[in-house]
């Protein structure tokens, strides 16, 4: 800190000191304590939750993963032990009731053994799927469900599908079960026949414990394919739809919105997720930051008292300076500079003052001879006559008076003197649309005696635009660029269109069929350098016209250009109707 150049009091550069030493010695103990005291308490309570829930978690798969397991066993008895095709085809085909009571009794006896030795299991009984038919049932059906409405867990190989969870077929009941479907295959001509057993009421859900470490917890059950077959979380995990599991990237669990998503995959591909509430999960450690940063603030306040004093006549002056340079820096230098009351700030005040009152000086210097340039500039290409052109129009004069005799020399002379008077600006910077169109039209009749090449150029001009004024000279290089450039002595047509248009602008349209040219070219269409273009009449490129219609109008108007090779160009000028400033 160089002070003592603005010899500033020492006292008040010690206050300075003061304030910061008070700050950082009050900030600096918190911030060391706090962060190692949340680091260890944010390692210790998230690690627990984290390894409690997964636990948890991977216990609730496991115990899905044999009731799955016990489901499929209980199948295979009845499908494969059990014979159910021949018991089906024998049951068929028999036609005596009592037969049939027998066939029925001797199939319930075997369903009792099987649910003896596995008490977890529930409805059992023959499926005919081709008919949605249910046969040997050892507890009533409910004839409104069906089972193909129900979501598919996994389905390990053909003829085998786990189902749920979903409502039990039992009609006098509501309860959530899974189930399994066991096809066995018949021969050619005869009907499927399959295996269908469910889990008691209370299996799926002794299995999910709901509030494991003190968290209320949901569970969302995922079938092979990703998709949600159970959620009690509907809103972030909807039934049916897929849900994608972001790496863990470290941790136990991955962020979902507002939750924590911790997932265990089951044997077959299926997955059970987790799903506790952020705020939940994190609610211990956000006590814990909570009552720190109260004692925190506490340490902190007796300091932020004592500098209380220092902030009005140190920091509140700093604020200030730096929006007087934010507003110069984007050239707003109409805010007056106002006093601190701080003896050193009021002095660089000053000085600042002083300097942008310079900077604003020397913009307007630059602007002016910027403005000054450009209109020198466009005052010498209006007086810049190739010497070539009026070379080659006194050649065709000596031409006609040889062939023609005295009336086709007076036309030419005529139309050559028009236009010369005119290039010359007798008529002044700003004439009118009429005035600057008959200009045209007198420089097109001296180029049809020129030229051997047929062409036609047609003026439209809309009722009320002839008197607009309008800065001379900018329709003729134009006009001469498309004769030129444009039909490449060919027979060609061009039309110029005058229009007014809403918002007081008036549209001028400058639209020939002649060769185009590519965007490459249009893109350097303006920057041409003025020496290429003097084989052409007045050689005045269209950089010309481009920096008068800014000079006069303003850097946001200009030309714009359309062309397509092989079929024409159409230059547009959208101008306002009035000019305004020194130029008139």
């Amino acid at each position: 800190m160089r002070i003592a150049r603005f010899d500033i009091p020492l006292p008040q550069s010690l206050k300075f000191r003061l304030i910061v030493a008070l700050l950082l010695a009050a900030v600096i103990p918190v911030s060391l304590i706090g962060g190692i005291s949340y680091y260890t308490i944010d390692h210790l309570l998230s690690g627990k939750l984290e390894k409690g829930i997964q636990s948890t978690l991977n216990q609730e798969k496991a115990s899905l993963d044999a009731t799955l397991s016990n489901l499929d066993y209980a199948s295979q008895q009845l499908a494969l032990i059990g014979d159910i095709r021949s018991r089906y085809n024998a049951y068929i085909h028999r036609k005596d009731p009592l037969e049939r009571g027998a066939i029925e009794k001797d199939v319930y006896k075997y369903t009792t053994i099987v649910n003896y030795t596995n008490p977890d299991l529930g409805l059992m009984s023959y499926y005919l799927p081709d008919d949605e038919s249910f046969l040997f049932s050892n507890m009533n059906v409910n004839p409104d469900l069906h089972l193909p409405q129900f979501p598919r867990i996994v389905t390990p190989y053909a003829g085998l599908e786990f189902l749920g969870p979903h409502r039990t077929l039992y009609p006098y009941s509501a309860n959530t079960v899974l189930s399994v479907l066991r096809t066995v295959g018949g021969g050619a001509g005869e009907k499927r026949i399959a295996v269908y057993i469910e889990t008691n009421f209370k299996v799926f859900g002794d299995r999910l414990n709901r509030l494991p470490y003190g968290l209320p917890i949901k569970h969302v059950l995922l079938n092979a394919n990703g998709e949600a077959v159970y959620s009690e979380q509907p809103d972030v995990f909807p039934l049916n739809r897929p849900v994608e599991l972001e790496p863990a990237k470290g941790r136990s669990y991955f962020a979902s919105g507002d939750y924590a998503v911790f997932a265990a995959e089951g044997r077959a591909g299926w997955t059970l997720l987790t799903v506790v509430a952020r705020k939940e999960f994190f609610r211990e450690t956000n006590e814990w930051i909570a009552g720190f940063a109260a004692v925190g603030l506490l340490s902190i306040g007796a300091s932020l008292l004592l500098a209380w004093f220092i902030w009005r006549t140190i920091y509140r002056p700093l604020v200030r300076l730096n929006r007087y340079l934010q507003h110069t820096a984007a050239t707003l230098f109409n805010e007056p500079i106002r006093k601190t009351g701080v003896s050193e700030f009021d002095e660089l005040l000053g000085t600042f003052g002083y300097m942008k009152g310079e900077i604003v000086s020397l913009l307007k210097e630059i602007e002016l001879k910027e403005r000054n340039k450009r209109d020198l500039e466009v005052e010498k290409l209006m007086y810049q006559i190739n010497p070539h052109f009026i070379h080659n129009t006194l050649n065709t004069v000596q031409w006609l008076a040889k062939l023609n005799g005295q009336r086709d020399i007076f036309e030419l002379v005529s139309y050559f003197v028009e236009v010369l008077d005119y290039n010359l600006g007798k008529e002044g910077k700003i004439v009118t649309i009429g005035q600057e169109l008959k200009a045209v039209g007198d420089y097109v009749s001296l180029q049809r005696i020129r030229y051997q090449h047929a062409f036609r150029v047609d003026f439209e001009a809309e009722d009320g635009t002839l008197d607009i004024p309008f800065p001379r000279f900018l329709l003729q290089p134009i006009v001469e660029n498309a004769l030129y450039h444009g039909f490449n002595n060919k027979d060609g047509f061009i039309r110029v269109t005058v229009a007014r248009e809403k918002g007081g602008f008036v549209c001028v349209r400058i639209a020939d069929n002649g060769e185009g040219m590519s965007a490459e070219k249009r893109s350097q269409l303006f920057d041409q350098p003025a020496d290429t273009a003097k084989k052409a009449g007045l050689g005045i490129g269209l950089s010309y016209v481009q920096n008068a219609i800014r000079s006069f109008y303003g850097e946001q108007y200009g030309m714009q250009v359309e062309s397509e090779p092989g079929i024409g160009t159409t230059i547009t000028m959208r101008l306002p109707d009035e000019i305004g400033g020194e130029h008139l």
